[in-house]
């Protein structure tokens, strides 16, 4: 940000001070937080005098992560809550720095993920009334009128702190909010001279931040509506079960794979962010973003769990007299505009002790022993579906005609790669046009194994990979042995990789980018196609459509150049098929042994 003249520099004793901003670290430490990625500005003086005394004050546990880019900051924040569940702080700066959060707002907020936001803001004096108070020009140039409703309607609370007294209670709320489902990011904010304002260490408040301001409980599934749901499992001929995010709970997955062991039900998921059930199960019958799901339209029991979109009405019709049934932490979808699909029951639950009461009541029902060979006959034909699944997909794993690379061939050669080296890793899929063949092919099989955003805005993945590892260092549960960015293109620019792979050296969280590089934004084709099949738009050229990078391929960006540029990566671009094994090993290598970031560009079909 602009400022003032710098003050002279002093022969004078450092002269130590005790104000809000160190209070807001006290309580960020009382509440658990671990690390607080930084954009600072202008707003931000007493909180800079505040990290210079944190050690002194026993505060040094908690992290300050400085980011080039507040978006890169949110996104880090995200994968980090996202790994281990818990959330992050991030602190930027008056209106210009929430604004520069950007879609990450959209991101944090649509997938549900707890984030704590803290903003300072322009001083409201102007002549010295109080510390802090306005002494540079852009105090007045960035005095919002209503600061906080830039980001207001994705936020699950605001809070202001007006007054070190209760800043803690301000920041406790606040977290409670994020950390209740449906779980999301909060915004706190306060003006300079609050945060400014001088207090006594000795007299702030204990506020008792895990007992009083412990985050609701969800609730489980009454007794009527297991045996409702249950029954009509164990009835079913033809049963499903649909999710999306599912796998955000660790034990829900372990509940879902349980209940579908017992009755052989296909799982579909749907425009999937997590790994819900690993994909090598008989039960996993599949995945659905945009196209029709033909198994909704077959099935006379559906039960949908923690799911957005579970199908895409305009092309997909269940039965009429299908039974369906809704569990989720956000069954009313409170923050989108409009949505409706039909459900008998309805429940605002934690996915994986609805799932546990489910199997505890089919595996005791009577009625379970009689459906024994009904369950053993869906069971066989699930396995059968699987392995011709599987077969299938492999034959996909292959060259184009004339050694040209596919999206199917580069994900198989890095999970044959992971497999030979028994490497447990953390794929980060942000490849939009080709979210399927990342899923498909990479197969996870481990709960926590891959992630996408769970939201719409691009340029989450560079970020998340940074704090995924961030969080698997404070929490090493989570630790995986290489962590790898899936990312289209256009993904890879709105990631800023500027500030992305500045981070990564900086705080040595090396990883590894594929980027699928086709020449442009193929999604918003993709959506025209969808919508005029036949017009002038599809028949003509897609340099029309003012979509690609090109028209010439010289005119790409030097996607490893740039990462080389910012962080020190090593880089390759793989051009053929016949290339892409050497260059991944090496890449892999490169991150593993050397611990500094690595970008393959791999080229593919223009479109």
């Amino acid at each position: 940000m602009p400022s003032a003249e710098p003050a002279a520099a002093s022969d004078q004793e450092p002269v130590e001070v005790f104000t809000t901003s160190n209070i807001l670290l006290q309580a960020l430490v009382d509440a658990g937080i671990k690390r607080a990625f930084v954009n600072l500005g202008s707003d931000h003086p007493a909180l800079l005098e505040a990290f210079a005394s944190r050690k002194k004050y026993g505060l040094d546990s908690l992290e300050i992560v400085t980011c080039p880019n507040e978006m890169v900051g949110l996104s880090a924040a995200q994968g980090y809550a996202q790994v281990c569940g818990l959330p992050a702080a991030v602190i930027v700066h008056v209106d210009c720095g929430t604004q520069a959060l950007a879609g990450a707002v959209h991101n944090a907020s649509t997938a549900r993920i707890p984030v704590f936001i803290y903003a300072g803001a322009s001083p409201y004096t102007e002549n010295g009334e109080l510390a802090g108070s306005r002494n540079e020009f852009i105090h007045w140039l960035q005095n919002a009128v209503d600061q906080p409703q830039i980001v207001r309607q994705y936020m699950r609370h605001v809070g202001e702190i007006r007054s070190g007294t209760n800043a803690p209670q301000v920041i406790h709320r606040a977290l409670q909010f994020a950390n209740s489902e449906p779980r999301g990011p909060v915004y706190v904010w306060a003006q300079r001279e609050a945060t400014e304002e001088h207090m006594d260490a000795s007299k702030v408040p204990d506020v008792r931040a895990n007992e009083i301001w412990s985050p609701i409980e969800l609730n489980p599934l009454n007794k009527k509506a297991v045996r409702l749901i249950g029954d009509a499992l164990l009835k079913a001929k033809a049963p499903l079960i649909v999710t999306s995010y599912l796998g955000r709970n660790l034990a829900a997955v372990e509940q879902l794979q349980s209940l579908v062991d017992l009755l052989a039900i296909p799982v579909l998921q749907t425009a999937l962010s997590n790994v819900n059930l690993p994909f090598t199960h008989p039960s996993h019958t599949g995945l659905q973003f945009s196209g029709p799901a033909p198994i909704v339209e077959e099935s006379d029991v559906i039960l949908i769990i923690d799911s957005d979109v579970p199908w895409l009405p305009m092309k997909t019709k269940p039965k009429k007299d299908a039974i369906i049934f809704h569990l989720d932490v956000d069954p009313l979808k409170e923050r989108m505009a409009f949505a409706t699909y039909p459900a008998v029951l309805r429940a605002k639950v934690d996915a994986a002790l609805a799932l546990e009461q489910l199997v505890e009541y089919v595996s005791t029902s009577p009625a379970f022993a009689e459906s024994e060979q009904k369950i053993a006959t869906r069971l066989e034909s699930l396995v059968a579906k699987k392995r011709e699944s599987i077969k299938h997909l492999r034959s996909l794993e292959v060259a184009a005609e004339g050694d040209i690379l596919t999206p199917n061939l580069v994900v198989a050669t890095y999970r044959k790669l992971i497999e030979a080296q028994q490497l447990r890793s953390l794929v980060c899929n942000e490849a939009i046009s080709n979210y399927v063949p990342v899923w498909e092919h990479l197969e996870p099989t481990e709960a926590g194994a891959a992630l996408s955003s769970g939201a719409s805005s691009l340029g989450w993945a560079l970020g998340a990979a940074i704090g995924s590892q961030m969080a698997a260092t404070d929490y090493s549960a989570h630790k995986k042995d290489i962590v790898t960015v899936f990312v289209g293109d256009g993904s890879f620019i709105f990631g800023v990789p500027s500030a992305s792979y500045w981070m990564a050296r900086r705080y040595e969280t090396p990883f590894l980018c594929v980027v699928f590089n086709n020449g442009g934004w193929k999604s918003p084709k993709l959506s025209m196609l969808g919508v005029h099949p036949t017009g002038l738009g599809a028949a003509g050229p897609s340099a029309e459509l003012n979509v690609t990078f090109g028209p010439e391929d010289s005119l790409n960006p030097d996607y490893g150049g740039i990462a080389a540029a910012a962080g020190g990566a090593w880089s390759r671009k793989v051009k053929k098929a016949s290339e892409i094994e050497e260059a991944m090993a090496e890449a892999v290598r490169v991150v593993r042994e050397e611990k500094r970031c690595a970008v393959l560009d791999c080229w593919l079909p223009r479109f």
